[in-house]
């Protein structure tokens, strides 16, 4: 199978974690140990699945729809599926109870990511938001002093002086002559510079 070998297999086959080979269910092991290990691990798996479908149930579901029919089979399925791990975890091996104990870490992790950020608009998890709004929609306003959400300040166009060329590069008579025929007068003062000149 790809790069594993009948060696590499038998090698992984026979690992342990906790003094548990990965290959052995509750049924299979002998030592008391190996079967406390295992059944922590089946107590953990089905709690992070219980706790993790109760706070979706009961805290991401709008209040309006509690009082529908799906709801109430919804609620069912929190203690359904943990009393279907009680029994199926006795004869599974070792190796898939840790993984599926991950799994539900990981997906316990995300519910609460869920709960704390996206919650359900409605919902009790969305109403217990300080930023919640009265239609139960939440949003998180940007800080007063945000540059990302401050659109840059233009700064206004200044006209330049139409004589300005002639200031530093003419006598004073021919900037006299320029002053006259300028169309109109600067913004910094070159026209009363000008005028001061002759």
């Amino acid at each position: 199978m790809s790069g594993i070998d009948r060696v590499m297999a038998g090698d992984i086959e026979s690992s342990s974690i906790f003094g548990v080979r990965i290959a052995d269910s509750f049924g299979t092991v002998v030592s008391p140990q190996s079967h406390v290990v295992i059944g922590v691990a089946v107590a953990l798996m089905c709690l992070m699945l219980f706790a993790m479908q109760w706070l979706l149930i009961h805290r991401n579901t709008p209040k309006d729809a509690m009082d529908s029919p799906q709801f109430r089979t919804q609620k069912l399925t929190a203690f359904v599926f943990p009393a279907i791990y009680v029994v199926s975890g006795g004869t599974l091996p070792f190796g898939v109870l840790l993984y599926w104990l991950t799994n539900n870490l990981w997906n316990f992790g995300q519910t609460l990511c869920q709960l704390r950020w996206f919650p359900a608009p409605g919902s009790e998890a969305g109403s217990a938001r300080p930023n919640a709004t009265m239609s139960g929609r939440t949003g998180t306003a940007p800080p007063p002093d945000c540059r990302l959400w401050k659109k840059s300040a233009r700064r206004p166009r200044v006209r330049r002086p139409t004589c300005a060329a002639s200031v530093k590069s003419r006598s004073p008579a021919a900037i006299a002559d320029s002053a006259r025929t300028c169309s109109s007068p600067s913004v910094d003062g070159t026209w009363e510079r000008l005028r001061g000149m002759r």
